[in-house]
């Protein structure tokens, strides 16, 4: 089943792709923002992750599809060295846990990311 993508997921994506500066975080080639994509290490389908930083890249497409979507175990060791022993361990943590979003958590992260991407421009 395929998840929608919402207004929050957008803006989120942008966010993420934009704060890399348009840099896939893997290859570190810079291929500019709009090519990039957010990868999710925990898909988005995980409610409690879906909109956190530490869940998410900026990867190019070969990166993503290729590289960490074919390799899961590649991809849990790359993102072990990226976020740190103790932030790895929190995120798994954090994908445990049961996230409910009302309508006034959505108004506040959209709130929220449109002012994160302001400051990134």
């Amino acid at each position: 089943m395929k998840i929608k993508h919402t207004i929050e997921d957008k803006l989120f994506s942008e966010y993420i792709r934009k704060k890399s500066g348009g840099v896939c975080e893997h290859c570190h080639k810079n291929v500019g923002y709009k090519k990039l994509q957010a990868s999710h290490f925990f898909g988005r389908r995980n409610k409690a992750l879906r909109w956190d930083e530490r869940n998410v890249s900026a990867l190019c497409f070969t990166c993503h599809m290729v590289i960490m979507t074919e390799n899961p175990f590649y991809h849990a060791k790359w993102m072990l060295k990226k976020l740190g022993t103790t932030s790895f361990d929190g995120l798994v943590l954090a994908s445990n846990r049961i996230k409910k979003w009302n309508k006034q958590d959505l108004k506040e992260l959209r709130v929220d990311l449109r002012k994160k991407i302001k400051e990134l421009e």
